[in-house]
């Protein structure tokens, strides 16, 4: 597939057919968080992108027998809302489905309205807020150097009034960074002028940009919980109760590790496969040098280098600097 990707889990939001609506790492960020990588197009400017194939893809794979994904999450490998085609694509989901919409984004364009127009329809939106400090910001986010935090503070806040449908914020939060008393009082007055549905709050538990992010620990989480307070919650793990094993293409597998960065478990529970089926393709991929394995926070990771969608480059291998990395040459994830 082109542009659709999954269903993968999601902590958020079960089993979430993912959409790629921009060429990879196309966003008005470079995250020092990002799990896709680093930006390579860092960009405010708004363009089509392959709207109408969009939609023929998720027509056919729509039409596919099969339990639907519980959700439809326009995301991806860059910022989706820079796609000029988000209105149509919204809508023509909702004339093929009754699966619900949620688009992620990291809310940097809400103080367009026509950015804002495009997202009336969708039935989730999930923005993120990392900072609301200038200089915290710029670190974590690394903006588009037009770009600043008043202007997305605004953009969240004129959102939150104009749209009919939940939001829902996620907070990235990084060790030593954005979750001391200052960082967290300012945070707490912004949710407060936002007024989202939810607070979630997240940390750096993939494999990231940069060493810098750094994860906080389970107790840390709940106290920024309670400290926030206006609904504040630490997001869960995914978990769910696989169905009948099929077993996969392996291109099936290169396409998911391709997106994201996934341990054996989340594999299994996405696909309804056996965990120790899931292992022994992984160790079959791995000696046949289609994907690395990368320890990190304790963890197995996983991910391939096949490209994410035909003309557009995959993913780079790995920094050796990431944690728990011994080199470039390490293949056991």
């Amino acid at each position: 597939m082109a542009y659709l990707f999954g269903p993968v889990p999601s902590r958020r939001l079960g089993r979430s057919l993912g959409v790629d609506l921009v060429p990879r790492k196309t966003c008005p960020y470079n995250c020092i968080y990002c799990e896709v990588g680093p930006t390579t197009r860092r960009t405010l400017r708004r363009t089509e992108f392959h709207t109408e194939a969009i939609l023929r893809e998720l027509e056919s794979y729509l039409a596919r027998p099969g339990a639907p994904p519980d959700f439809i999450t326009l995301a991806g490998s860059g910022e989706p809302t820079l796609n000029l085609g988000l209105a149509r694509i919204i809508a023509g989901i909702k004339q093929l489905t009754a699966t619900p919409v949620a688009v992620l984004t990291n809310g940097a364009l809400l103080y367009l309205p026509a950015v804002r127009e495009a997202l009336a329809d969708a039935d989730v939106v999930l923005p993120s807020l990392d900072a609301a400090r200038t200089h915290t910001f710029r670190i974590i986010n690394r903006p588009h150097p037009s770009l600043s935090l008043e202007r997305v503070l605004g953009g969240l806040e004129n959102f939150r009034q104009e749209h009919r449908g939940p939001i829902w914020l996620e907070i990235m939060l990084l060790k030593g960074i954005n979750d001391g008393e200052d960082e967290l009082k300012a945070l707490k007055q912004a949710i407060k002028k936002i007024a989202p549905d939810k607070v979630q709050l997240n940390t750096a538990v993939r494999p990231v940009v940069k060493n810098l992010a750094q994860p906080l620990g389970p107790e840390e989480m709940a106290a920024v919980a309670a400290f926030l307070g206006h609904g504040a919650e630490v997001i869960a793990e995914f978990r769910r109760s696989p169905e009948a094993p099929v077993m996969p293409r392996d291109e099936t597998f290169l396409e998911m590790l391709a997106r994201r960065p996934m341990v054996a478990r989340d594999l299994a529970e996405t696909l309804g496969m056996p965990l120790s089926l899931v292992e022994s393709c992984l160790r079959r991929l791995k000696i046949a040098g289609l994907i690395q394995e990368d320890r990190y926070l304790d963890q197995e990771f996983y991910r391939s280098f096949s490209p994410a969608s035909p003309g557009e480059p995959g993913p780079q291998k790995p920094d050796a600097s990431l944690p728990g990395r011994a080199g470039p040459e390490k293949s056991s994830i």
